[in-house]
């Protein structure tokens, strides 16, 4: 789901073209920033109340045993994603962001969505600090690379933290869970 949403999100940008001012003539990108950057930063956190409802609902029956794994690894992965995010940020470009690690929790949010109830909470720390590090790159290649305009970055957060998301299951699901067995 997350990942056709980021497709769209990709092909979208594409089609409408970017917004006035964003790129030169020489095809380099301005950077045109929020004007309400807490309302940037509160809207992910009331994102992230919800997808504790998501994730545990949409995954399992209500009585489920591993409703409470869940939850602990959707908290993990969305903390380990805002993290590393400003981390990598703070790193390469010599001051923090707080967009991006708005951008880094909503990213491991989503990549964590199709393996919440297949890994360990390591494993949802790695998977979340990955697509924090994925979701930084993916918005400057988007942007750069790609000529696209995506002001949010949900190409990026829902698209490629997605598509990690969803290989991550296959690489990282302990077995513990489900019909068959990882290992």
């Amino acid at each position: 789901m997350h990942m056709t949403g980021g497709v769209l999100a990709l092909l979208a940008g594409k089609l409408i073209g970017p917004r006035r001012g964003k790129y030169n003539a020489d095809g380099s990108a301005n950077a045109i920033p929020g004007h309400n950057i807490p309302w940037r930063c509160s809207a992910p956190s009331f994102l992230a109340f919800g997808w504790f409802g998501s994730t545990r609902g949409s995954t399992l029956a209500g009585m489920d045993s591993r409703i409470a794994v869940i939850a602990t690894n959707t908290m993990l992965a969305g903390a380990a994603g805002a993290i590393t995010a400003m981390i990598y940020v703070w790193r390469r470009y010599g001051k923090p962001d707080p967009s991006m690690l708005a951008n880094g929790m909503l990213a491991g949010l989503v990549a964590i969505t199709a393996p919440c109830a297949f890994v360990t909470a390591p494993s949802a720390v790695l998977i979340g600090g990955i697509a924090g590090v994925l979701v930084c790159v993916a918005v400057v290649f988007i942007e750069k690379n790609m000529h696209i305009d995506d002001p949010f970055g949900a190409s990026s957060v829902h698209g490629v933290c997605g598509l990690w998301g969803v290989l991550s299951v296959g690489l990282l699901a302990d077995g513990t869970y489900g019909d068959g067995t990882n290992v």
